[in-house]
């Protein structure tokens, strides 16, 4: 409530107050000295990447196999193609198609990681914030919400 800034680790919650470990020592910050909080997770940037990295993987997986294999075209005959210019787009055709096997793993690891590094931005961002405003009630009130986020840990 006076302005100053505390980081720290959640260490513990009582009824009057929040247990924080900070440079080492556990410090105790009564509920009506606090106007707000931000509670971050652990590793929460690591963790928001392996479920993006998951869903991901999972969405082009299933979209390489349900696209299919792509058809591989027959070489027109020589008699009716002179100069090879069927040929060769034949070819070039050819070189690019996939099996839907193939389709899976690359759409699985693009995709893949597309979803690690966007989950791995949301789990950073990611925190909450309790508003008490030296409120004993308000504190109170939070207070499960606050014991859960300890016991998630």
């Amino acid at each position: 409530m006076d302005g100053k800034t505390l980081k720290g680790h959640l260490s513990g919650v009582s009824d009057t107050q929040l247990i924080l470990k900070a440079n080492g020592n556990q410090v105790r910050v009564p509920s009506e000295n606090v106007k707000s909080f931000t509670v971050k997770r652990k590793n929460s940037a690591a963790r928001g990447a392996l479920i993006g990295f998951g869903v991901g993987a999972a969405a082009g997986i299933i979209i390489g196999l349900a696209s299919g294999s792509d058809p591989v075209m027959a070489y027109p005959n020589p008699n009716e193609d002179p100069i090879g210019l069927g040929s060769m787009v034949v070819a070039m055709n050819n070189a690019f198609a996939m099996t839907a096997g193939e389709k899976a793993l690359a759409g699985g690891l693009t995709l893949g990681a597309t979803g690690a590094i966007v989950g791995a931005i949301i789990g950073a961002v990611a925190k909450k914030k309790f508003i008490i405003g030296g409120k004993k009630e308000k504190f109170h009130d939070l207070q499960g919400q606050l014991m859960m986020k300890l016991v998630n840990k």
